[in-house]
């Protein structure tokens, strides 16, 4: 018999975050911890609008 996969990879590799994204990660957990949250489904809503906000920026 097959042993079960799990959903996730796991790794015990550290990777490198530069300091904008260790921000935005630490206000995205401060903001689930109090609470700000959407569902799945409207989180599936905004990415459209998402894409075509960052389209429309400049390439750095």
């Amino acid at each position: 018999m097959a042993e079960a996969k799990p959903d996730f990879f796991v790794s015990t590799e550290s990777v490198d975050v530069d300091a904008e994204t260790l921000a935005a990660i630490d206000r995205g957990i401060r903001d689930a911890d109090a609470g700000r949250t959407v569902s799945i489904d409207e989180a599936r809503k905004m990415i459209p609008t998402w894409i075509s906000k960052f389209e429309s920026r400049k390439p750095r």
